[in-house]
C-alpha cells in the first residue's frame, strides 16, 4: 500500500511541477492553455493528498481504507467526466486518460478487497 501511497505522490507531483510536459499526456497540446495548466495542477494536487494521507495512516497504524476509498472515488469520477467529455477530449489523450483513471481505481479496489 505503501507504494500506491508514493504513486499518487509522484504522479501529483508531477502534475504540479512539470503541468506542461507531464499534463501532455492528459490533456495534449491544451495544456498551452494556461487554465488547463491550472486545473492540472489542482488535480496533482488532490492526488498528492490523497497520497500522503494514505502513507501517514500506514505510518501510525490508523485505518487506512478512508484513503483508499477517496482515492477510488476520485478516480472513478475522473472516468466519468472524460467519458462525459469524450469528443470534446484531444483524440490522443482519450484512451492514456481513461485507462490511467480506470487502472488507479483498480488498484484501489483490490488493495481495499484485501483489508
Amino acid at each position: 500500500m505503501a507504494v500506491y501511497g508514493l504513486g499518487r505522490v509522484a504522479f501529483g507531483a508531477a502534475l504540479i511541477t512539470a503541468p506542461t510536459g507531464f499534463g501532455r499526456l492528459l490533456a495534449g497540446d491544451e495544456v498551452r492553455v494556461p487554465a488547463v495548466r491550472t486545473g492540472l495542477r489542482a488535480y496533482g494536487t488532490r492526488d498528492v493528498v490523497l497520497g500522503l494521507g494514505t502513507l501517514r495512516a500506514l505510518a501510525t497504524g490508523s485505518d487506512v481504507s478512508p484513503w483508499l476509498a477517496a482515492g477510488v472515488a476520485a478516480d472513478l469520477l475522473d472516468t466519468a467526466v472524460q467519458a462525459a467529455d469524450w469528443s470534446e477530449l484531444p483524440p490522443d489523450t482519450r484512451i492514456p486518460g481513461v485507462l490511467s483513471a480506470l487502472a488507479a481505481a483498480g488498484i484501489g479496489i483490490a488493495l481495499l478487497a484485501r483489508r
